[in-house]
């Protein structure tokens, strides 16, 4: 039974653990699953055991649906080779390499080793990501990353549900596995789309708070039916994010898109923390679980998986030939260099979907205790903390050492979009005062708004424009802070005065914190 101090408990250390990880710079999964390992073994922390049946349901369909959401269907299609490779030949390479490993060191059954497989498959998009994106390597090596992580979840996710029906029934059929993966998948990814496009639909009837409400809901309506039927949950819970991606400028407004999103990012931050101190609470009943307890071989086996899992994956990146083809396809083949396919090799991470999983193994299986069931779990989280701490605390310093920080070029490709969007701002301004539809005073005024974005931007890379120097234009950004703490002076009088209603003044109060991010 989860208490209210309980929950209380967790959201203060997922706030310390958080600041602790922005505080120090390493990615903020390691600093959890860290902070969550210590937990589980502190005195007098609580520990209540999970309902596995729930934490798939609960867990899975929001993490995965965001994670479609927010991946580009353009960017995913140009590097689908190596996105798929990685996706399905890697993982099924891994669910192999790691199950005959679980065998020969742990001593599991060969049915149970490929659910420890399945579990250990999918990667973790967040820490290598969230690393390459802040060091600017090659956009292509992100969207490799995050697409591999988005499209595998749907491979592994299906082999661990082959796997457990195998533990079941005690035998397993290669043939029956490959019909009933392609079945999964298809109508999975069938019932995803036609719930996002009726959420589509749906979402140009409702307010903006209804709206956000669907969001929330199109997961699940996606994810439980399919499930229910035989299907892969997984994919229709994916499926339904890339669609409702693809239609999102279409079906929503500026307000609601930025309510959506910034509710999305704090409810996958949180599902991903809770995810990661759960697990560490669980340690102490894991291991109470295990025949004989902790030991130094359940140690050595831990280790053991962890190590097949880096070297499965630098030996398809760097012993198979088709991966280096596909990687060479695309802008100037950069994922191809030996230092890309270190850097991807090396992100071998697991993390939330990895940890959902272990949890979600059911406690009996065809009326028996599901077999070794605590020492799986306790190798998929050892596994976990190995490939979330080895690479995450050390992707940052290979990247540099190998050249492949790019952050002034990623920031001047920003700056030359923006450019690009702000001149046909200014284009159009033409457009409507030659036609007469706008007076030239109002046209001067847009004008003059748009240019002084554009100054914004040149003062960013020491040019400005009509010989103004980029110190005169350092200069006025310090002035409009300086304008803008006015305003929140004066608005900080009214509202200490009563004399206007709080929702105006927090209305004022969002365009000032709008107008500070811009400046920003």
């Amino acid at each position: 039974m989860i208490s209210a101090s309980l929950v209380i408990a967790l959201l203060a250390a997922i706030t310390l653990l958080a600041g602790l990880a922005a505080r120090t710079g390493t990615p903020y999964p390691v600093v959890l699953v860290l902070g969550g390992l210590v937990m589980g073994f502190a005195p007098g922390v609580p520990s209540p055991r999970l309902n596995p049946d729930l934490v798939l349901v609960l867990f899975l369909p929001p993490l995965l649906y965001s994670s479609a959401f927010l991946s580009s269907v353009g960017e995913l299609r140009a590097n689908a080779g190596p996105i798929l490779l990685l996706a399905t030949g890697l993982v099924l390479a891994t669910l192999g390499g790691v199950a005959a490993v679980g065998v020969a060191v742990a001593g599991l059954p060969w049915t149970v080793a490929f659910v420890l497989g399945a579990v250990l498959g999918p990667t973790d998009p967040v820490s290598a990501s969230a690393i390459l994106q802040r060091l600017g390597a090659p956009d292509r090596l992100v969207t490799i990353l995050e697409g591999e992580s988005l499209v595998n979840d749907g491979t592994a996710i299906t082999a661990y549900a082959i796997a457990l029906a195998a533990v079941s029934s005690g035998h397993f059929s290669a043939l029956h596995a490959v019909g009933e993966f392609a079945f999964e998948v298809a109508v999975g990814a069938v019932i995803g789309l036609v719930v996002a496009w009726l959420a589509t639909w749906l979402r140009r009837r409702l307010d903006a708070e209804a709206e956000l409400a669907l969001t929330l809901l199109v997961p699940f309506v996606a994810y439980i039916p399919a499930d229910q039927l035989g299907a892969s949950g997984v994919i229709a819970a994916v499926a339904a994010g890339l669609y409702a991606a693809s239609r999102e400028i279409e079906t929503t407004s500026a307000a609601s898109r930025l309510r959506i999103h910034a509710f999305w990012d704090v409810l996958v931050f949180l599902l991903n923390a809770l995810l990661f101190l759960e697990i560490g609470m669980q340690l102490q009943h894991i291991v109470n679980d295990i025949g004989g307890g902790f030991s130094v071989s359940l140690l050595w086996q831990a280790l053991a998986v962890s190590a097949a899992i880096f070297a499965i994956r630098f030996a398809w990146m760097f012993g198979l030939s088709p991966v280096t083809r596909a990687l060479r396809r695309g802008r100037e083949g950069t994922a191809a260099r030996p230092a890309a396919r270190l850097v991807l090799a090396w992100s071998a991470m697991r993390g939330g979907v990895t940890l959902a999983l272990a949890l979600a193994i059911p406690l009996q299986s065809g009326g028996k205790p599901f077999p070794d069931r605590s020492l799986v779990i306790f190798l998929a989280y050892g596994a976990v903390l190995v490939t979330l701490v080895a690479p995450g605390m050390t992707l940052g310093p290979m990247v540099r050492r190998l050249g492949l920080e790019q952050g002034a070029k990623r920031r001047r490709q920003l700056a030359e979009a923006q450019a690009a969007v702000l001149h046909a701002a200014l284009e159009e301004i033409e457009a409507l005062a030659s036609d007469d539809d706008i007076s030239s005073d109002a046209a001067d005024r847009l004008s003059g708004l748009y240019h002084a974005r554009l100054d914004r931007l040149a003062a960013r890379y020491g040019s400005g424009r009509d010989g103004d120097t980029a110190e005169e234009l350092r200069q006025a950004a310090g002035a409009r802070k300086s304008v803008i703490a006015a305003q929140r002076r004066r608005l900080s009088e009214l509202r200490r005065d009563h004399r206007y209603p709080a929702d105006t003044l927090r209305e004022i109060e969002r365009d000032l914190d709008l107008d500070e991010e811009r400046l920003r």
